[in-house]
Parts: C-alpha cells; structure tokens; sequence
C-alpha cells in the first residue's frame, strides 16, 4: 500500500519496471548434509521447472552454459574489453601481467588459450568482472557460498509468472512450496532450505489482513445485533440497520470498483470500520422514535433529525475526503469507500426509514435512569473541573513521552522466520535486500550506456573512499566504447604480440580489420554472458532504457546520494529513506492542516454558542480539544511511536467525535433522547474502530488506538455541550 509518486524526474515507468520485475524474483538456498552432495539440490531445481507458476530457473551453471559462456565472451572479447585491461593497455603494463600469468603455476593457461587470445582479454575481463561478485563462487556446476561456519549452499533463483499480490495465487504458489520443502526434508532428512521474496511477505500480510476482516468484520456486527436486541428488543432495527449497513458497503465498493478498477486487501481491513459510522444515522433516527413514537410521526421525527444528521454526514464526508491527501492507495481508496458508503447509509435512512419504520416498538422511559444520572453528573460543577483536570494531567504526561518515527518498516510486523531466512541469505551472499540503488537511464540504449561509463569511476573512486562496500552493475559496453576497444588494440597490439615473439612464443592477432558486429542490449540479453544480470536492464516500447546499480553496505549515506545527477541520467533511489522522507513531510503538513481546522471548528463553536454565555462557548470546544490530547497522549502513556497513520485517524476522531457534540448540543432535540443516541452510536463506532487495536498490521493498530481512544474521549466529554436550559 506504499505509494506510487516519485519526488524526482526519473520516468516512473522505470522505476515501476524495475520494480515489478524485482517483486517477481525468489530465492533459495539449499544446504545439504554432504556438501558435494548435490542431488537435493538437482532435485529441488527439476521440481520448480515444473511448476506452472514459474516463469523461470537459474543457478545451474553446467558445461553447455560455460562453453555457451566462454564462446561469446571469446567471440566479443575485444568489444568485451573492461576499463581496467584497457588502461593496463594504455599504460603499457598489459605485456607484464601476461608473462605474470604465463609464468604463475596456479593461473593454468594453455598453448591453445594463448594462441587464440595471446593479449588475454577474456581471461583479464573475467578477473575484474569477479571482484564485483559478491559472495558466490561456482561449486559443481552451481553457484554457491558459505556461511560463517562453513557449511556450504546451493543458490537457485526463480522468477514467477505473475504477480506476488495476486492474493489467491500466491497463497496457492506458498503452499506448494512449503509441500516441495516437506517432501525434500522427507527424502533427504537434515537437508535445510531457506527462501527470500516478496511473494512470501505478500502472501503472509494476505493472510493476517483477511483474518482481521473475518475477526473484525464478525465481531462488530455481532456486537452491533446484541446492542440493538438490548436497547430495541426487536428484530426490526436490526432488520433496518443491516440493511443500511449493506447498501453503504455495496455503494462504497462500487465507487472504488469504479474509479480504481481494483481494491485494496488493506481498503477492506479498515473499511470495516464505517460500520460504526454508517449505523449512526440508524441509531439517531432509531432512537428517537423508540423514545417519542408515540407522540408524532415518522416523518415529523426525521424532520427534527435532518439538519444534525446532514451536518454529521459532512463532517465525517469532510474526514474522509481529507484521507485523500495521504500518498497512500490503500487510504485513498478508504476515503472513497466511506464517503460514498456513508452517503448510501444516510440516504437509506431518509429515503426508507420513514416507510418501514411505521410499527416500531416505543419504550419512553428506556435508559431513563441511566440517562439521567449521566446527566446530573455532568451538571454537577465540581465533577465537570475534576474530570477535565484529570485529562489535562493525562494529555500532559502523555505528551512529555510523545515520540515521532517515521520509519516505514515499523508499520507491519514481519514474520520472524522470514526475516531469520533473509538475514541467513544476507550473511551468505552478501546481497542485502534493501532497496539502494543507483538507477541510470537515457532516450535510447546507447546513450544509457555512455551515462553509465562515465558514472561508473566516480562510482568506484566513492567505493575506495569507504563510503559503501560493494555494488554490482552490467557487463556491456556502449557502442563508443567498443570502438573504442577496437582502435586501442590496433594501436597497441602489435608491440605486445612482436614482445611475445621475441619471448618464443609463437603467436598472432586475429585480424581485428573484419570486426563489423557490436554488442547490442538484445544481444547481449539473449546470451549466456548476461545470466544473473538481466534484471539489471530495462528497455522500455519507446526506446527509453535504464541499468540498476544495487548497493550494498552503505556507510555514508548523504556522500554518496550526492553522487546522484539527474541532469545526466544518473539517480540514487533509496526507497526506505525516500519513504520516511515522504512520511515526515505528510505528517507535518497534515498536523498544520489539522491544527487549522481545530482553529476553524473551535471558532464556529464559540460563535455558535456565544449567545449561551462566554463560560458555555468555550466549554463546547473541550470535547473536541480534549479528544485530541488524549488520542495524542494514549501513544506517549503505552510507548507509542507517532507516525502519519496516527495524524489521519486523528483526522478521523475530529470528524466524527463532534456529531457527539452536535447533537447534544443541539437545542432542538431532547436531551435524553439524543444523550440514548449518542451513546449507543459511539458504542457501535468503538466496536467497529476499537477492534481493529487487533490487527495483527501495525499500522492499522495504530490507526485503530487513536480512533478508539479519541473517539471514547470525544463522547466522554460530549456532555459539556449541553446547555443549562437545554431539556
């Protein structure tokens, strides 16, 4: 549910490509009892191969593919020539590291290798290229690496056929896997497997977000159906207010249907909690004609409602469309939902209530007592000042232990078995899976290329400097530079290959004259030599293309985001900090935009009530105000973070604890009646929000704790608003 926006000018089409084919990779490795014993891990790459749900399997690096590898790499080796031989060329040392290798009893060059490649360009290349290769080595024809008690693994790769939140798919694509891990461990006992990619995450959030819709969703309307058997004892309102509670969730999902053409899993976890919401307007209409049915009509009774309850549905519509400013797709889609839901909700209860609920039961003097002891305790001075005290003292400690983080990765918690696998698979390759990269694109594949050779020195003068540890890049050069190469070994050859002569050693250049054929991205891609290094190239239709430079171990992050130039095609992306960075920067300006709108809401209060006297304008403003300090200082009392998730719900505890206030305050309707309301709507809103503290997401818990805190806060303290004269 992350967002899409980019904050810089790389194409997001790019960034999206790179993306998409990343979140398709999986990873295992594959540790036998016996380290030369490799048929488990034969075993388990035939049985992918096999599975319909993979796109593709590497790791197996037998002889075909090397023969496959060393004739390109053969073939092209001049147009192949790295930076490093070439200068070694240049400089006139390329003559002493071949007699170095000629003469070195553990370099193994033969007459053959020397006389079809006597200047050793594919041989030099190879040995540059290896520098940049991480912890894996090539081990019985499988690329492998050891763990720091040196037991050795087997590395196989997959990528999938579609995508890693496809919900059904992935929990099926999961299941087998774990089936072909159980077989494997049956077969070979002792043999261990561990396994990396998003496709594992995905699936597990899958999970745990429709087990809270299941938890949540179930056990709110139960509450709900119990409240209402208690308070109407009959199935009538019941009837009514599952039927306003249907058409708001039907008429929220087709918005979203309709303007998204998707929904999110994470959209239906906290959408569940507009069943609170939408049933208020049931619940108002409801109650006041359990209360007063017999003294005047159905349509008399939604005649005295309408203006609260339309006043109701724009402040929480207002809540709502405000989710519209977080970055997030998930929120974005919540907003629509609930305010074309709660639309749906509130036009059932005008449009139909006054026609079906003709013959509901009347009970006068329900909660009577309850009611009013409520009531004369609020009147009661010394309480009223005791209680806002109290909340003073609670919203100050709270506030003095407030701490803000916008760490992304805290908002969900992972996993400990896949985060203990990935770190192992850090350990062993040596292949973080943060997401730091350095991203060089251009118009056409040439002109990405030639961004990449003149960024990469810079990027290898930033490696001495101690500023990370390693990176990886693509091993293909730009058309100017295999000319390049070409021009160099005309002009340079001849003196090393007469050297060699002179030596004894009877060889000769090919004549490079015929060279015509260059190195092309599609070329280079449909080759052996690029295997394990595809995913580091882009072509888009239009003939943009782009490389992925990943980095790994970084020390100083501000030195070598400085590295990054978008005016020549060259950007670093580190999504973690970019993410925290957009986080921080939507929390601030939400919490200026929050603050402006308690400004406004404060001042249409004290306007309002102005009238009453200066001590009851300012007294109707608490509610709010305190509902605000306490849903704050709940997260400082428990140890919890701030975050942006907490400044939206608070959005949410602002919308919808004024009705409270509203209509209490209201001086058109019957204290009691309205005080029977008030408390059965935020009993259904709390049993709605209060459950998702449950989620097993963070960041919905989160989001669940200030709603549920703010929200009992705001009707705690709704009776404030009451007028003295107000019966």
């Amino acid at each position: 549910m992350l967002p899409k926006e980019q904050i810089s000018n790389v194409p997001t089409e790019i960034i999206d490509g790179f993306q998409n084919r990343l979140d398709k990779q999986l990873i295992f490795l594959i540790k036998p009892t016996n380290p030369d014993e490799i048929t488990p891990v034969n075993w388990w790459y035939n049985q992918l191969r096999k599975q319909p749900f993979i796109h593709q399997v590497n790791g197996f690096l037998d002889e075909s593919f090397q023969q496959q590898w060393g004739q390109f790499a053969y073939q092209y080796r001049y147009q192949l020539m790295d930076k490093k031989t070439a200068e070694k060329i240049q400089s006139h040392q390329q003559l002493a590291w071949i007699q170095s290798q000629l003469y070195s009893p553990f370099s193994g060059i033969s007459s053959k290798e020397l006389q079809n490649d006597p200047l050793l360009l594919t041989r030099s290349s190879q040995i540059n290229q290896l520098s940049h290769a991480g912890n894996l080595t090539i081990k019985n024809n499988w690329l492998s690496g050891k763990d720091k008690q040196g037991h050795t693994w087997y590395m196989i790769y997959a990528e999938l056929n579609g995508s890693s939140f496809n919900m059904s798919q992935s929990h099926k694509i999961v299941k087998q896997i774990k089936l072909l891990t159980d077989e494997l461990q049956t077969i070979w006992p002792g043999t261990e497997v561990l396994k990396r990619g998003v496709l594992f995450y995905s699936d597990n959030a899958s999970i745990e977000a429709q087990n809270d819709i299941t938890t949540i969703g179930s056990l709110s309307i139960i509450g709900i159906i119990i409240l209402l058997m208690t308070i109407f004892r009959s199935v009538t309102p019941i009837i009514l207010s599952l039927l306003s509670i249907f058409i708001g969730i039907v008429t929220g999902l087709v918005a979203v249907l309709t303007v998204f053409g998707e929904i999110h899993i994470i959209t239906l976890v906290m959408s569940t909690s507009i069943i609170g919401i939408a049933i208020d307007y049931s619940l108002h209409y409801l109650t006041e004609r359990l209360l007063h049915g017999n003294q005047e009509s159905p349509y008399i009774s939604l005649k005295k409602l309408i203006s609260t309850l339309a006043i109701a549905l724009c402040t929480s519509f207002i809540a709502y469309l405000m989710l519209l400013i977080a970055p997030f797709p998930g929120l974005k889609q919540l907003s629509i939902f609930a305010v074309f839901g709660l639309i749906g909700a509130f036009l059932t209860v005008i449009c139909w209530y006054p026609l079906l609920a003709k013959k509901l039961p009347v009970r006068e003097k329900m909660g009577i007592r309850f009611l009013t002891f409520w009531l004369n305790i609020w009147e009661n001075k010394k309480i009223q000042w005791t209680m806002i005290s109290f909340a003073f003292l609670f919203i100050g400690c709270g506030m003095i232990n407030l701490k803000v983080d916008d760490d992304i990765s805290k908002l969900q918690t992972l996993p400990a078995q896949l985060q203990a696998d990935e770190q192992k698979i850090i350990n062993i390759t040596h292949q973080p899976a943060d997401q730091k990269w350095f991203i060089v694109f251009g118009d056409t594949p040439e002109q990405t290329l030639q961004r990449l050779e003149t960024f990469l020195p810079k990027l290898e003068q930033a490696k001495k400097n101690g500023i990370f540890n390693q990176y990886q890049t693509i091993n293909i050069p730009s058309i100017q530079r295999q000319q390049q190469n070409i021009a160099l070994i005309k002009q340079y050859a001849p003196d090393i290959i007469a050297a060699l002569q002179q030596m004894n050693i009877d060889t000769k250049l090919d004549n490079i004259n015929e060279i015509k054929e260059f190195i092309t991205p599609e070329l280079w891609q449909q080759s052996s030599i690029s295997q394990g290094r595809k995913l580091l190239w882009l072509s888009l239709k239009e003939g943009k293309s782009a490389t992925l430079i990943p980095i790994s171990g970084v020390h100083l992050l501000d030195k070598i985001a400085s590295l990054s130039d978008l005016e020549h095609g060259v950007y670093w992306l580190d999504r973690h900090t970019e993410f925290n960075t957009m986080f921080a920067t939507y929390r601030i300006h939400l919490s200026q935009l929050i603050a402006l709108a308690v400004v406004v809401i404060c001042l249409s209060f004290i306007t309002f009530n102005w009238k009453y006297g200066l001590k009851s304008a300012f007294k109707s403003t608490l509610p709010t105000l305190l509902s605000i300090g306490i849903a704050l200082s709940v997260h400082g009392i428990i140890n919890q973070t701030l975050n942006l998730f907490s400044m939206l719900a608070l959005i949410l505890v602002i919308g919808i604890g004024i009705d409270y206030s509203l209509f209490l305050g209201n001086p058109k309707s019957q204290t009691q009646s309205a005080l029977l309301a008030v408390t059965m709507a935020a009993l259904t809103t709390l049993l709605s929000f209060g459950l998702l503290i449950f989620s097993h997401t963070s960041a919905i818990m989160g989001f669940g704790l200030v709603l549920t805190s703010g929200i009992f806060s705001a009707f705690l303290f709704s009776p404030l608003t009451v007028k003295a004269n107000q019966s």
